[in-house]
């Protein structure tokens, strides 16, 4: 059944198209402290705007990755606003506890003052990415580039109604092995 899907996957032109080429020739990155437990540390990211939006107004998706265990999460968005931002994390921490370590890049909504209090009530820290260099949230990244891959077939069946299809999307992600855990 794997060869069928590669087969699939290799003659499908809309994946070809979307698929990204690898490089190699990049530095080293030097390495980071591993957490020791589970959601110790999170990426966070979004993405969008997505069109067309959902029926229910969502147009982005806060995406999110566990450091240690590669869990991800994904929650839709209406906007951008730090209020937004601060729900869908609560929502999330409600599940799987509270990270010490918030990791993202520097969207206003990640860096706004509402945020911050946030992030500061609950007893995390944040860590911001460096500007310009998404590579340093790659976690999140590479997170963020299978959801919109998945995204993109959804949408293309069902243009109007992809936000209901995320926690699909999420378990059939999650049931795959990673190499890394």
């Amino acid at each position: 059944m794997s060869n069928d899907i590669a087969d699939f996957v290799r003659t499908c032109m809309g994946c070809q198209l979307r698929r990204k080429d690898k490089i190699s020739d990049r530095a080293p990155i030097t390495p980071v402290a591993h957490p020791e437990l589970p959601f110790e540390t999170v990426n966070i990211d979004l993405i969008g705007p997505i069109e067309p939006p959902s029926g229910r107004g969502h147009k982005y998706v806060l995406c999110l990755m566990d450091q240690m265990t590669r869990w991800p999460e994904a929650i839709p968005l209406r906007s951008l606003s730090a209020k937004a931002t601060c729900d869908a994390l609560l929502q999330i921490f409600s599940r799987t506890g509270i990270s010490n370590v918030i990791a993202s890049d520097r969207g206003s909504n990640f860096t706004s003052s509402l945020t911050e209090e946030f992030v500061k009530r609950i007893g995390s820290s944040p860590r911001f990415s460096c500007p310009g260099y998404p590579a340093s949230n790659g976690l999140v990244e590479r997170w963020n580039g299978v959801l919109k891959n998945m995204l993109h077939h959804i949408i293309r069946e069902d243009p109007r109604n992809w936000d209901p299809q995320i926690p699909f999307l999420l378990f059939a992600y999650r049931e795959v092995p990673n190499t890394t855990t």
